[in-house]
């Protein structure tokens, strides 16, 4: 049997590094992980890391790295994290102790963890898990899209959404498809404690559905892949742009950031996931730091006083 090849065999140069997600933990700590893959995505290497940001200066420790490409991550403090590799398994950081779960098939490439602490994971075939505490348990499908955003503010607010329109809301372990009559794919979706959705799809197609009805939202020709309420405020993150601020149903340029792939936000910052880059607003004032790989991963602070103005 050959054995697997791993990415410290490809030239530095030809290695292509991807930030996945961050989130802030409190302090200076935040919670991101990171993708390492080659050109054809045949081999790659994943990171969990804890990373020290003052503003001035940033240090990481690795918390796990896997000879793997990972799907998607979530950390909600310090001691706990959780990481769905290629394949379907998880992996649980809980303080000091380390264990996996086997997602079943199909595929499986997103999370998504309810403020109760319940945790699902959902991808192709319009198929949704949730974690019981020992394994992922399937709740019945009703459609067989793909599925690629969820969100919600509790369990009874719960949605999932994706290709053709598909739009689903969790009613007790049933889903109730929500009747859009739209074929477009949906990339990201934010639901407000009042039950209002904003839905974010592709070349600027963006809408609120609120009691019944859907109106839309005037948008940039772009692709919108994360949408998030902080500090009384909902912002818009595409991948061409960066972020933007929503106004009267309009979509208006707030800072150009490139790519804001994902945005989690917590009591004192924004966090903005970009290509290689963390950014972090606390209502006023942005900062950040980024990624490279030289042969070794390394990380530095961005000076957002001279980039991305």
């Amino acid at each position: 049997m050959t054995e697997r090849k791993t990415i410290d065999e490809v030239p530095s140069e030809d290695v292509y590094l991807e930030v996945m997600r961050g989130f802030h933990l409190g302090g200076t700590i935040f919670g991101v992980s990171i993708e390492l893959s080659d050109e054809y995505r045949e081999r790659g290497r994943s990171y969990l890391l804890l990373v020290e940001f003052t503003g001035r200066s940033a240090r990481f420790h690795v918390l796990l790295q896997l000879e793997n490409q990972m799907l998607a991550h979530i950390s909600s403090s310090q001691d706990d994290h959780v990481f769905l590799e290629v394949g379907g398994l998880t992996h649980f950081l809980r303080g000091g102790s380390h264990s996996t779960a086997q997602a079943p098939e199909p595929f499986f490439h997103k999370m998504f963890r309810l403020p109760d602490g319940a945790l699902f994971i959902y991808g192709e075939d319009g198929c949704v898990c949730r974690f019981d505490g020992v394994s992922w348990q399937p709740i019945q499908p009703v459609v067989s899209s793909f599925l690629r955003a969820m969100h919600g503010p509790s369990a009874e607010l719960l949605h999932v959404a994706g290709n053709n329109g598909t739009l689903l809301h969790l009613q007790g372990d049933r889903w109730r498809q929500v009747p859009l009559d739209f074929n477009r794919s949906i990339e990201a979706i934010h639901v407000s404690p009042n039950g209002a959705i904003s839905i974010g799809c592709e070349d600027g197609i963006c809408f609120e559905y609120r009691d019944n009805l859907l109106k839309e939202i005037k948008a940039p020709d772009s692709d919108f892949m994360s949408i998030c309420e902080f500090k009384g405020a909902r912002f818009w993150g595409d991948n061409d742009f960066g972020i933007f601020v929503e106004d009267n149903y309009v979509l208006k340029e707030f800072r150009a950031l490139g790519f804001a792939y994902a945005m989690q936000p917590s009591p004192d910052l924004l966090v903005v996931t970009g290509w290689k880059e963390i950014f972090l607003f606390d209502g006023n004032s942005w900062s950040g730091f980024e990624f490279g790989y030289d042969g070794r991963l390394y990380i530095q602070v961005i000076d957002m006083s001279r980039r991305y103005l």
